[in-house]
């Protein structure tokens, strides 16, 4: 009889190829399914990786902005409109406006294609910081003034702190001494009746309380600071022995009791002999040089009502104090 065990034993090449068809499609649906995990890991790291290296970056840029506003005082604003002052991030690290950065990756900022640059308008300036670390390059732009408010010469404008300079009333003193007309107003009242002159007295009493108490003014607290000017520094001298053991010196910019510098230098020498031996030690040297105060700084502070511009102009700024 023909039976299904005889068709299998005719087409066993058929059995074959279909197992081997299920395994196949198998592997592929593995192999699939793997790639499907595995696959968005390797992009969330990428974005993580990539936002890391942005943040970073922002951190960077915001730095500078601020590092910005201190070095821009009046005597390096441009004064014409169109001029430009400029300063690369290698002249702020020198100047030691900031320290020097690095990317997320570790590598340094480019120092000569990274700068701050600030530009004359009609009524106001704008900022331009551009950064370049690796292969990222952005800049920022924005507006800047010589405002009220600002904490250093210059600063970004703040919208509401403009609104609540124009809404701010303005305040009037008037001081006078309370005087006694009760008794006045009581005889100016005698012909009314005892209910009427009353109510005058009390009346004329609540207003001449309302208006004799004093108004007072507040004072606001300026401030005004002038670094010391010294001489540039002379040439390094000579090397001598440092006998007395000097140690070396290293003066601040601004340091009015620090006029000498001192550097050191040290060498093994002969300094004889010894059993017919040559003997050697290490001989130390110091150099120095020097600068001249021409004129000491200082601290001036002068309380005034709010917003004087003559003190402004002449380089005062707001402390912040109140009385």
């Amino acid at each position: 009889m023909y039976t299904e065990e005889n068709t299998r034993g005719r087409f066993p090449l058929r059995d074959i190829l279909l197992k081997a068809i299920i395994v196949i499609v198998f592997l592929i649906l593995i192999i699939f399914i793997i790639t499907k995990l595995t696959t968005p890991n390797s992009t969330n790291n990428k974005k993580k990786i990539s936002s890391n290296y942005d943040k970073v970056f922002s951190e960077n840029l915001e730095t500078m902005e601020k590092a910005a506003f201190s070095y821009y005082t009046k005597d390096k604003l441009p004064a014409e409109v169109g001029d430009k002052e400029e300063i690369t991030l290698r002249e702020m690290v020198n100047s030691n406006l900031l320290d020097a950065f690095t990317d997320a990756d570790g590598k340094s900022c480019d120092v000569n294609e990274s700068y701050i640059r600030l530009t004359k308008n009609e009524k106001d300036y704008t900022l331009k910081v551009n950064l370049k670390c690796n292969s990222k390059e952005d800049y920022s732009l924005m507006k800047v003034g010589e405002y009220d408010y600002c904490e250093h010469d210059i600063c970004k404008k703040d919208t509401t702190k403009e609104n609540e300079k124009e809404s701010e009333p303005t305040k009037e003193v008037e001081i006078t001494e309370p005087t006694n007309n009760t008794t006045n107003n009581i005889n100016n009242n005698n012909n009314l009746s005892n209910s009427n002159t009353s109510s005058n007295i009390t009346n004329n009493n609540n207003n001449q309380s309302n208006s004799n108490t004093p108004t007072y003014i507040s004072m606001y607290e300026y401030k005004k600071v002038t670094n010391p000017v010294f001489s540039g520094w002379s040439s390094w001298s000579k090397w001598f022995y440092n006998n007395n053991r000097y140690s070396a010196i290293k003066c601040n910019n601004n340091d009015t009791n620090c006029l000498t510098e001192i550097q050191l230098y040290s060498r093994r020498e002969n300094i004889g002999t010894k059993d017919g031996k040559l003997v050697y030690a290490t001989v130390h040297y110091y150099s120095y040089r020097t600068r001249t105060l021409i004129s000491s700084g200082s601290t001036d502070t002068k309380w005034s009502t709010y917003n004087d511009t003559n003190l402004l102009n002449q380089g005062y700024t707001y402390t912040g104090n109140i009385r």
